[in-house]
């Protein structure tokens, strides 16, 4: 009790761990006043709700769970209390470590030890405040906290019942079923419907969609999907779809993106694999048996472990792929201007990119597809065309954010970092002036500073023939563009006015397949300019 006083206490937040692994009946039939004054501290911090509180037990029957679910779990369910209390519970009788710990981390920590001569009650105990045998109770604490054979019982204010009644059977000793089959789609939605009633971090890889007439299962999920958003903000969803939108899926998605606690995401291509849903502790595998992507079959695989698995391989290596076409954010309410027509163009090989909110946009899709498409024995070929009008120190000049100017930095890092891993980069500056001069400052200095950098990594052992840069003449009404041979060309689409500095507006760019012409096309204006271009051998530096 003592200890919990102290935690309770502490000017510095803390955690508290316990652990009950010797209980042959819970809670003790005659409560003694130590216990009593001990449960009243426990309570008193679970329900300030200020002190996270992990605590583990080790159940010997049936009878045992049902009182525990009746004293601190099922109060803190009733009361809407207990939001920083998870509770863990196993039915292996001995099969567990018996030297009890009640640990705080900057308080100290206590060893319990049972009486030798009957399985009861701990009889004796260690109080050390030490911080380092403190983190060694932790590691021990942990050790048994991540065992899969435990329950998650009570998470953080909500009673887990379908771990309930799991831990129920176990006590039985009935075998808990780890692979369910869903041979139908009135199953197969259901059980979808189930992970995402009881789960807080949901990931969804393209679960479906319904039958041309509609489904009478699919709309019901889908409704339950949105209805667990709005009730629950401490659910997360990220969503994967394909970019073939029906106009249901339109609406849906529209749906999803009211709600701040859903991301979504689109595949730049066709999809024909199977749908995934990850929840908490399961996952839902769902089988396509129809070219309309229909659902029908599948299987449900119930282990935290291996949903843990899943769901780590979706965010880091699914949800973090470049290729994909952002849709919404969390936190984030509605589509992302565009994304949608953006989603559908991919899919026919073409995307349009704008920077409306000018905050770098398109600067950080074009890295993002250089990053995914050029691989080390790729070219990459760039070509910006300048107008030699006089410079005016009176012409406005529009107003980069300070994300405008991160997202570029990083597009142009992202170009030397490609050719530092082995492709080759070529730029050419282009110009047209009546005069045969470029007025100074017609080419902005992040340019000249970005081809200094060039030509200083041209220097380096083994990059001298991976960059070039070359000056050469205009002959193509474009402001910009960039080729990757045989994969994707990218068109600027602003144009500076004069002495107008422009910002970077918008690119369309084209991918291979199907786009081949066009990028051939404009590779082969890229050579033919550079066939007569000079090369670039030093770039002055500022006021030389």
């Amino acid at each position: 009790m003592e200890l919990l006083r102290k935690a309770r206490e502490h000017p510095i937040p803390t955690e508290i761990i316990l652990t009950s692994l010797r209980v042959p009946r819970w809670p003790p039939t005659e409560p003694f006043p130590e216990w009593v004054q001990f449960l009243e501290e426990k309570m008193r911090i679970l329900r300030e709700e200020k002190i996270p509180v992990r605590h583990i037990f080790n159940l010997p029957d049936e009878p045992s769970l049902g009182r525990l679910l009746e004293s601190e779990p099922g109060m803190l369910a009733k009361e809407g209390k207990g939001r920083t209390f998870l509770v863990k519970a196993f039915a292996r009788g001995d099969d567990l470590p018996h030297i009890d710990v009640g640990a705080a981390r900057g308080v100290g920590v206590v060893f319990a030890f049972p009486d030798p001569l009957q399985r009861a009650w701990n009889a004796a105990g260690l109080r050390i405040d030490d911080p380092e045998i403190t983190e060694m109770a932790f590691r021990y604490f942990d050790a048994l906290w991540e065992d899969p054979r435990g329950f998650l019982i009570f998470d953080r204010g909500d009673l887990k019942e379908e771990a309930v009644e799991a831990l129920r059977r176990a006590l039985r000793g009935e075998r808990e079923e780890k692979i369910r089959i869903l041979d139908n789609e009135e199953a197969l939605y259901q059980a979808a419907g189930e992970v995402v009633e009881k789960s807080t971090r949901i990931r969804i890889q393209a679960i479906g969609r319904s039958a041309p007439g509609g489904s009478p299962q699919f709309d019901p999920y889908r409704e339950r999907v949105l209805e667990r958003l709005q009730e629950d903000m401490r659910v997360e969803l990220r969503r994967l779809t394909s970019p073939d939108l029906t106009e249901r899926e339109r609406e849906y998605l529209s749906g999803l993106a009211q709600r701040p606690n859903a991301a979504l995401k689109g595949y730049p291509g066709k999809v024909n694999i199977p749908a995934i849903l990850i929840g908490d502790q399961e996952v839902l595998i769902a089988l396509r048996d129809r070219l309309t992507y229909d659902l029908r079959r599948g299987i449900v695989i119930r282990d935290e472990k291996i949903a843990g698995m899943f769901r780590e391989w979706f965010d880091q290596v699914l949800w973090a792929d470049p290729s994909l076409i952002p849709l919404k954010e969390l936190g984030q309410v509605d589509l992302l201007p565009g994304a949608l027509e953006r989603l559908e163009g991919a899919d026919r090989g073409v995307e349009l990119v704008l920077d409306r909110n000018r905050d770098g946009a398109v600067y950080r899709r074009v890295r993002e597809v250089i990053e995914r498409l050029a691989g080390p024995e790729d070219e990459i070929l760039a070509l910006v065309n300048y107008e030699g009008a006089p410079a005016s120190s009176d012409r406005p000049r529009p107003d980069e954010s300070e994300r405008y100017r991160q997202e570029r930095e990083a597009y142009y890092r992202a170009l030397l970092d490609k050719a530092r891993q082995g492709a080759a980069y070529r730029r050419i500056f282009a110009f047209r002036h009546p005069e045969g001069r470029v007025a100074p400052g017609r080419v902005p200095a992040h340019m000249l500073n970005h081809a200094r950098e060039m030509l200083k990594l041209r220097s380096e052992p083994g990059l001298q023939e991976r960059i070039s840069l070359h000056r050469g003449e205009w002959r193509l009404d474009l402001h910009s563009f960039l080729v990757i041979p045989d994969k994707a060309a990218l068109i600027s689409l602003d144009r500076p006015q004069g002495g107008l500095l422009g910002l970077v507006e918008g690119t369309l760019i084209f991918y291979q397949p199907p786009h081949g012409d066009p990028i051939r096309y404009l590779e082969e204006i890229w050579r033919s300019i550079q066939a007569s271009a000079n090369p670039i051998h030093e770039i002055p530096e500022p006021g030389s």
